[in-house]
């Protein structure tokens, strides 16, 4: 079982909350950045992109999501961006990560999403908070002994953090013994130094080290994140090979939410898709994925991120949201969702 997480698992990206919490707490600024990261580009249609005149790096990280001219033609728009907003961290230590996750996830949210605003009334990220759904199926899906694994696109530690000290919680109020493990966590890592300028890869020294496995302050404290990515980046078809090198096998089920996650589904015995309803354009990549694998093998879960967040359960309160969204919206989400019995 191959979930992603963001927006899938939690409402919300964690990995952009935590980037946004160290933007806003200002360990991370664009004047401490390594400029060599941070290229000025341009976008056409609009002006220069560059790191020194954005209000903060959220905001060029935002630029960065899409950089390049080929537009509609790049396969994988974001993959850059997913990239950058790990190797900026370079020289900041894991622990200093899993404080700012710690931060996001506990944001205060009198109303959910709450927002993390980084530059007011420029830059705002919403801090994620679980799906309740979700959590169930996993519980269900670990209760039947399916082994399940998170293939995130965000930095590993805050996924990470995310599934030992909130996950796994929730699924052992619902009867568990046990949650899922720290090493079925993959995500998006650098190459780790330690005091001694010995390298390291989180994928295998979350197989070797308990500390570090169980994200004890002592051990995240002791390494520092370099700029080299480690390899394969689970970003786009990444994800499929970091399935391969991690399980060695096609998913059984796979569980995602954005284009990013199609390499992953396509490869994927069943298929479940959380239709983000104010994505139309995810909606129609996902109306042909669908289309050219052939629809056997594909489960649909229409949610919402904004207004009255969460999953849409049943056709008819479906339909009642779509009427609320605009026209593009509700063309593109109509298409996936099955008519009524009767329909024409």
């Amino acid at each position: 079982m191959a979930f992603d997480f963001d927006n899938t698992i939690v409402c919300g990206d964690i990995g952009e909350a935590t980037l946004a919490v160290l933007a806003r707490s200002g360990v991370l600024t664009p004047a401490k950045l390594n400029r060599t990261l941070s290229p000025s580009f341009r976008v056409p249609g609009k002006a220069p992109i560059e790191l020194s005149s954005c209000a903060d790096v959220m905001q060029y990280y935002e630029a960065f999501l899409a950089p390049t001219a080929h537009e509609g033609r790049d396969p994988s728009p974001l993959a850059n961006g997913y990239a950058w907003a790990v190797e900026v961290m370079e020289n900041l230590r894991p622990l200093d990560i899993v404080h700012a996750t710690r931060t996001a996830f506990e944001w205060p949210q009198p109303t959910k999403p709450a927002f993390i605003e980084v530059t007011p009334g420029q830059t705002a990220f919403p801090a994620p908070f679980f799906y309740p759904e979700a959590v169930e199926l996993i519980a269900e899906l670990v209760r039947l002994r399916f082994e399940v694994w998170i293939i995130s696109a965000s930095n590993v530690w805050s996924v990470r953090w995310m599934v030992l000290h909130a996950l796994n919680p929730l699924l052992r109020r619902r009867g568990l013994k046990a949650g899922l493990p720290a090493s079925h966590v993959v995500g998006i890592s650098t190459l780790l130094a330690d005091r001694q300028g010995r390298l390291y890869k989180d994928a295998l020294l979350v197989r070797e080290d308990e500390q570090y496995a169980a994200m004890a302050e002592k051990a995240l404290a002791g390494l520092r994140l370099t700029s080299r990515l480690q390899f394969p980046v689970p970003a786009y078809s990444g994800k499929v090979a970091a399935v391969f090198d991690m399980v060695g096998r096609n998913p059984f089920l796979a569980v995602g939410d954005s284009p990013g996650d199609h390499a992953l589904l396509e490869i994927s015995q069943h298929r479940l898709w959380i239709a983000r309803l104010e994505k139309p354009g995810y909606q129609r990549a996902t109306r042909e994925l669908i289309r050219r694998t052939g629809g056997a093998g594909w489960l649909i879960q229409p949610t919402l991120t904004k207004g009255s967040p969460g999953f849409v359960s049943g056709l008819k309160k479906a339909s009642e949201r779509l009427n609320g969204l605009p026209p593009e919206v509700r063309e593109a989400a109509a298409t996936l969702l099955p008519r009524e019995p009767g329909a024409g």
